[in-house]
């Protein structure tokens, strides 16, 4: 055999072999160890490089299939078993250095050719040499080829970011390794001059320009997002470490330092072995100017996102407090890379889209942004050592900043924010431009965008506010406010946001700095805007302004108070003197001059109305706080203030809140301003408000004139704003009485409204309260079918918000004409749904359903002496609903009307029902009971939806029932025709749920009408009248209810859900009457006879009679349902309650008495059901419910052992309790629910000591401890089956 293949070589050699042949020998020659060739690996490997060698340099032709198979060959060698084996062996094997040449030039003709078609075997050989430290020496020990080809890959991995290709995991992976080889190398380099030309000259820019591309690049689903994502972290990492490592070595500060700094002489730096002169940063500088290593338009945005990342690499590399000024130098050369810096000669055409605009902004705020955490700028240095080098730069940084704004990109405001936070000098200069250019003039409307316009201006209120020099910023601010607008629409001076930030300010400045704002403002209107007002809209835009910043200062201040300097006291009286004297009474008599002169209301007008009033309002607010809480304080209108008479409570009288005008005056400007709906018509409701209020607080008691006045002012300000809120558009309102538009003042007016409902309710007409209570519900209604607001629109104020704020307030049950209103209106919208005569009766119009008292002390709801109308016409109602019931007359609804009465159940449920008048709650008892018990849902509707339309009817019938005027309902229904009712309306429903008997939905029901009988059946105990008649007539009913079974002629009327109702309704009835009399045993009545032991008796022997049918028609084989087992425990635990009674009553008369066990009426029921249960114990599961429901019948069942069937031994019985206690999903994850109470865990407590007792055998078992729960001990002596 040695013989036939010891000529391999010659053939590889030999000229007379084809290629193919070649290289069958040489894959045969490389796995066969049948062939001897003295170093055959080596001699292998040496053949097919040279090969490819020769191909590459054009000394040999070869067909490109072969040159493709040759590859392979060498990949499979380097990723061979064989030849990592030989490795671990000790054995030597290399290649040579012209294959890596090999492989760099191929990668670069790729490159040329924007293609991977031919590489993918030749990167699979990079990977294969690079991950073999004895192989990989071909590109380490000469470290110009590993340069090289980490400069290939990563022109190749731009390429392809760059195209609209998927980008190739093996080029990603073979890039990452080559980095990892490359840092591992370049860390051992000593050279560093060396290290640095290599890095700028080959990999500076295809390493900035990856480093881009990954940065705002998308991983498509295709390519793995998850992992590309980390890949792509893990070569931007390599390449922040390369730069450092390569252009920012400890090494290369010197040269730095030399170039930066042109003042310190040569020889003084020029130390550590540098042969020749180096200018790193220009070279830098130039490698980032030069555009060819990217397409132009992509070059811009490659620096912007660089020079941030290098300045960065800088400062880690070189800041130290000696080295300040040169990081500083470094950052002006990386600054004149963006092409912003090129605005300062006007070198650059500032036409650029805004996609460059924010790459640039985002660059200059970087770079701010390391400045400022890195400390490079102090000022006192700057100024006495540096001449203010560094303040002339950031200067003219901010010029161009001002001067060439960008108020839609949030970065631009960013970069102001950091300057200012450098040194407020910087911007001071241009303070005016800023202030118009970022705030006044600024155009926002994109949330980020306002988010970061609110915190520049933020930092100019706090910046001027530590400096003391507050007035100075409000004096560019009123500045900029007086000069011409730069469109015809001058924009909010307040926007929210702004205004916040300013109110945050006003609190902590001295109030020697708010009144020089306050003069500063009155100044301006008094010599610049007032004198030229008159038919010029834009002076006057220019006073609302005013008048809007002026409200917003006042009404933030701190409030003079007893602390108060006399003189800040007196200082604020003369400008207060002032402001009425001179700026609101000029405007008002311009107002009422212009009445007589205009017959159209001009543009100029309303604003200078709307300006006018809210003056007013400002200073009656103000003046009325610092008159309460200053004793000091001497009002202007204290001199003018006449007592309230009957002959000054006209309706248009004002001078008890505002002196100097009278009422004619007032009269002409509301009619002049009547049109108007905006903040004029505001201000007018707020100045009555104000009168209303002076009003009652001066008069001790009220005359026949002021009630009256106060009458017409409350039904004035509903008047005003009853145009507005009958419509269907509003806006959110920010508060702020100076921004009121015509879409924003329904919602301002309704706001003013319902926080002083306490103040207009007792004067309030029966139509306006009416009114009230109509757009109340309405404003709610529309609020449930608008989406929740987010971002910067949770702080506004929305119409639906006030209205939710006042239904869930306590203050609506107090306003009892409303109250009862409101109840009215939502009976006449679910009659407007539900066309059926009960609730036609509950609403009818003619029937007084509030007694309205004109007196002004609210409205009376309560029954009268004599049967009212009210109370007649309820009766008439509920024997409607009855006999509508009986005669199954019901009214078929569809999914629409469901939602539609859904959402007026959602406001019943958030008012709070306790607070109902007899009146109002026997109405609302019989809407809900009208609704449950005459309706059904069409074939159509969800039966989910339909389930719980009548689930919350029920629930909300069981909450009524809790209430203090509880008792108001049996007036007109009696407790059994209730019930009747309810349950032959939920039984009708069961013939459309038998398919949902199983749900959730189907769960939620029954145990909303579960709650709902439990609840009236004991509060018919409670009442304890016609008792027996009531529980007879229920029983009666429920007899007539039973099921057939399921086998019977009958069998196709049968229903589970029905059946599981049934169960639910006579187990209702078993726990209540077992708890009743329970309770009365408590308190030392242990008679056993008498009618509530015989009804529990009778309902007993009812309860075990329904679930043994029940039983009976479940599907054998199947779980059983949920329903099931609190029923049969609640039925055990009453029929052991009566067993108990009945043995000690007797046990004196006749000791012989059968034991408790043997008197019970369903033993053996309850056998079979606890063997049913142990069986479907341990398919439980996680299903907590059924866990609950399980533990509290073996609680129950477990207190009696005589109960255990005689087959089954103690240990069998609780053989599957130990398992769920002890399992993973058993006893611990019940207890970690966070519904399960401690009354729950009381059952628990009791299986436990039951299970620890000896007499089990099972030792001791690891249980949960349960904080505040005591284990009880086990019994002395218990009986046991053997």
């Amino acid at each position: 055999m040695a013989a036939i293949y010891s000529g391999i070589h010659l053939k590889l050699k030999s000229a007379k072999t084809s290629w193919e042949d070649k290289l069958k020998l040489a894959q045969f020659a490389w796995i066969s160890h049948q062939c001897f060739l003295p170093n055959k690996e080596q001699v292998l490997l040496d053949w097919v490089c040279h090969t490819l060698v020769s191909c590459s340099n054009k000394k040999l032709e070869l067909p490109n299939d072969i040159v493709e198979k040759l590859w392979t060959y060498l990949d499979n060698i380097l990723h061979s078993r064989k030849l990592q084996s030989l490795f671990k062996d000790g054995k030597t094997i290399t290649l040579r250095f012209s294959i890596a040449q090999v492989m760099n030039e191929k990668l670069s003709t790729s490159y040329a050719q924007k293609t991977l078609k031919d590489v993918g075997t030749v990167l699979s050989c990079c990977s294969g040499i690079l991950s073999m430290p004895p192989l990989s020496i071909v590109y380490t020990a000469k470290f110009e080829l590993l340069v090289d080809l980490l400069s290939k890959l990563s022109c190749l991995a731009c390429w392809q970011l760059s195209s609209e290709e998927a980008v190739s995991p093996q080029l990603l992976e073979v890039l990452q390794l080559t980095f990892q080889q490359y840092l591992l190398i370049q860390r051992q380099q000593a050279n560093a001059n060396r290290v640095f030309g290599q890095v700028t000259k080959q990999l500076l820019q295809p390493c900035l320009l990856l480093r881009h591309l990954l940065t705002s690049g998308a991983w498509t689903q295709a390519e793995d997002g998850h992992l590309r994502q980390h890949q792509s972290k893990e070569i931007r990492n390599s390449i922040e470490a390369l730069l450092v490592a390569g252009i920012f070595r400890p090494e290369l500060l010197p040269s730095y330092s030399e170039e930066l700094l042109p003042e310190k002489e040569p020889h003084a730096v020029r130390k550590g072995g540098l042969k020749h002169l180096l200018l790193p940063a220009s070279t830098i500088q130039a490698r980032l100017e030069d555009a060819s290593f990217c397409p132009p338009a992509l070059h811009g945005k490659v620096v912007a996102n660089s020079v941030p990342l290098l300045f960065k690499l800088f400062l880690e590399s070189y800041n130290k407090a000696e080295n300040h000024l040169v990081c500083f130098h470094m950052l002006t050369r990386l600054y004149r890379c963006l092409r912003i810096s090129n605005l300062q000669e006007d070198l650059w055409n500032s036409q650029f889209s805004p996609s460059e605009w924010t790459s640039e902004l985002l660059a200059m705020e970087q770079l701010l942004n390391s400045v400022l955490s890195n400390g490079i700028y102090n000022v006192a240095a700057d100024r006495i050592r540096h001449k203010e080098v560094q303040f002339h730069f950031y200067r003219q940084l901010a010029q161009i900043l001002v001067s060439h704004s960008q108020p839609a990109i949030p970065a631009w405001f960013r970069c102001l924010k950091a300057l200012i936070s450098l040194n407020h000098l910087i911007v001071e200069p241009d303070l005016d431009d800023l202030v118009a250019s970022a705030w006044i003039d600024a155009e926002v409307s994109e949330l980020r965008t306002k988010k970061a316009q609110e915190t520049l201006v933020a930092t100019l209120f706090h910046t001027y506010a530590k400096l003391r020099q507050f007035q100075k910023l409000f004096e560019e601010v009123l500045s900029v406010i007086c000069r011409p607008a730069a469109e015809e629409l001058r924009l909010p001076v307040l926007p929210a946001g702004i205004r916040a930030k300013l109110c945050e300010c006003l609190l902590d400045l001295p109030p020697n700095q708010i009144l020089d704002i306050v003069a500063l403002i009155l100044e301006k209107c008094q010599t610049f805007l007032i004198p030229d007002v008159r038919g010029d809209s834009d002076v006057a835009s220019k006073l609302q302004s005013m008048s809007s910043l002026l409200h917003s200062v006042l009404f933030h201040m701190r409030s003079l108070d007893d602390s108060t300097p006399l003189p800040v006291v007196r200082r604020t009286q003369n400008l207060m003197e002032t402001m009425q004297r001179e700026v609101i009474r000029a405007l008002f008599d311009l107002l009422t001059d212009c009445q007589a002169e205009e017959t159209e209301l001009e543009l100029w007008v309303e604003k200078v109305g709307g300006s006018a009033l809210l003056f007013a309002c400002t200073w009656v607010a103000a003046n009325t706080l610092f008159s309460l809480n200053c004793p000091k304080y001497a009002s202007p209108a204290g001199k003018t203030t006449l007592a309230l008479t009957d002959s000054t409570v006209s309706n248009w009288d004002f001078s008890a809140v505002l002196p100097g005008l009278d009422t004619q005056s007032w009269e002409k400007i509301t009619k002049l301003l009547s049109c108007s709906c905006s903040g004029s018509r505001y201000c007018t409701e707020w100045l009555v408000l104000q009168k209303m209020k002076m009003m009652l607080m001066q008069s001790s008691s009220q005359t026949e004139a002021s009630h009256q006045a106060l009458q017409c002012a409350g039904a004035f300000i509903l008047q005003s704003g009853r145009c507005c809120t009958n419509g269907e558009e509003s806006e959110p309102w920010d508060g702020n009485a100076g921004a009121i538009t015509s879409l924003t003042y329904p919602t301002a007016h309704w706001h003013l409204v319902v926080s002083n409902l306490p103040i207009l309710a007792p004067y309030l007409s029966m139509s306006d309260t009416w009114y009230v209570a109509g757009v109340l519900l309405k404003t709610l209604l529309a609020n449930q079918t608008q989406a929740a607001p987010d971002g910067d629109g949770s702080s506004l104020i929305t119409v639906g918000k006030v209205s939710t704020d006042l239904l869930h307030s306590p203050l609506l049950p107090e306003l009892r004409a409303i109250h009862s209103s409101f109840l009215s209106h939502i009976v006449q919208h679910c009659a407007s749904i539900v066309a059926n005569q009960s609730l036609q009766q509950l609403s009818a119009e003619d029937v007084p359903w509030c007694e309205f008292d004109p007196s002004g002390r609210g409205a009376s709801t309560g029954p009268s002496s004599e049967p009212s109308m009210c109370w007649t016409a309820m009766e008439k109602a509920a024997q409607v609903i009855l006999s509508s019931a009986k005669g199954r007359d019901y009214v078929t609804l569809e999914e629409e009307h469901l939602n539609r009465l859904l959402g007026l159940l959602d406001i019943i449920s958030a008012l709070n029902l306790d607070s109902l008048f007899p009146l109002g709650h026997t109405r609302c008892f019989l809407l809900l009971l009208s609704l449950a018990a005459n309706t059904k849902a069409s074939v159509a509707c969800s039966e989910a939806l339909s389930l719980k339309f009548r689930t919350t009817c029920y629930r909300l019938l069981a909450c009524l029932q809790t209430g203090r005027n509880a008792n108001s309902s049996f007036k007109v229904l009696h407790a059994s025709d209730v019930l009747e009712a309810a349950l032959s309306s939920a039984f009708a429903a069961c013939k459309t749920s038998a398919g949902v008997s199983t749900a959730a939905p189907w769960d939620e029901f029954l145990c909303g009408i579960q709650v709902f009988l439990e609840h009236y059946l004991q509060f018919t105990l409670e009442r304890r009248q016609s008792v027996k008649l009531n529980l007879e007539k229920f029983m009666s009913f429920l007899a007539t209810c039973k099921p057939c079974a399921a086998s019977s002629e009958h069998a196709e009327s049968w229903s589970p859900a029905a059946d599981q109702l049934l169960l639910v309704a006579v187990t209702a009835q078993c726990q209540v009457l077992t708890l009743h009399l329970q309770h009365r045993q408590q308190q030392g009545n242990h008679q056993a006879s008498g009618t509530l032991p015989v009804l529990l008796e009778q309902a007993v022997l009812q309860t075990g009679a329904t679930i043994q049918l029940c039983l009976r028609n479940h599907t054998k084989g199947q779980p059983l349902p949920l329903v099931f087992l609190p029923c049969i425990t609640t039925l055990l635990k009453a029929d052991s309650f009566l067993a108990q009674s009945v043995t000690g009553e007797s046990a004196q008369k006749s000791p012989a008495q059968p034991s408790k066990c043997q008197q019970l009426s369903h033993r053996e029921l309850y056998q079979r059901f606890y063997i049913q249960l142990l069986r479907e114990l341990d398919l439980a599961g996680g299903n907590v419910q059924f866990l609950r429901s399980a533990l509290q019948f073996l609680t129950a069942f477990c207190s009696m052992p005589e109960l255990y069937p005689a087959q089954a031994t103690s240990i069998a019985a609780f053989h599957s309790i130990r398992k769920l206690l002890a399992g993973n999903n058993g006893l611990s994850f019940l207890l970690s629910q966070p519904f399960v109470t401690r009354g729950s865990l009381k059952g628990v407590c009791e299986l436990q000591c039951w299970y620890r007792h000896p007499a089990w055998g099972w030792g001791t078992l690891s249980l949960p401890k349960v904080d505040g729960l005591q284990l009880p001990s086990a019994p002395a002596t218990v009986v046991y089956s053997q």
